[in-house]
């Protein structure tokens, strides 16, 4: 398979005994992460600041569920190219705020929302619509539910699993 995705080098690969429902989650998230690039991150970061307006570096990585260091080191780079700025807090000196330059309003005006919108389609064309309609009803439930149950952990609840 040279030049197709292969995914990791791990031995704990979902074909080598991760085949429960986590794995084949897992083996998923991967290749949708890589079907879609690597530089959607960035598109993801601008496309928000363009739609809310200044927020906080933490907040917009929580928002995004981009990890910490990552987050750092796409707003350098946007903030090399002139897209974004970052301004310290004058009170904390701990936190960062975003916000899009005008530069980079231009890039994502420049970017075609169709050829966006058709591609992420097409990554689940192997399903018919009613699969589809099941897959986002069920991926919703799943996602409230581990909201829920962060909530939880970060009030110090202990999370028990359901009979």
């Amino acid at each position: 398979m040279r030049g197709g995705y292969h995914g990791n080098n791990c031995r704990h690969e979902p074909h080598m005994g991760r085949d429960d429902l986590a794995g084949k989650f897992e083996r998923c998230e991967r290749l949708l992460s890589h079907s879609l690039g690597k530089r959607r991150g960035q598109g993801r970061i601008l496309r928000t600041l363009c739609q809310r307006g200044e927020m906080s570096q933490k907040e917009l990585q929580e928002l995004l569920g981009i990890q910490a260091g990552s987050m750092s080191e796409i707003a350098a780079k946007l903030e090399d190219k002139g897209l974004i700025t970052r301004v310290r807090s004058e009170e904390d000196r701990r936190k960062v705020f975003l916000s899009i330059t005008e530069q980079g309003r231009d890039w994502v005006a420049q970017k075609d929302e169709a050829h966006i919108l058709r591609h992420r389609a097409e990554l689940f064309s192997a399903l018919t619509p009613e699969e589809q309609a099941v897959l986002e009803t069920l991926l919703d439930k799943l996602g409230d539910d581990w909201v829920r149950r962060l909530e939880r952990r970060d009030d110090g609840e202990q999370i028990h699993k359901p009979s």
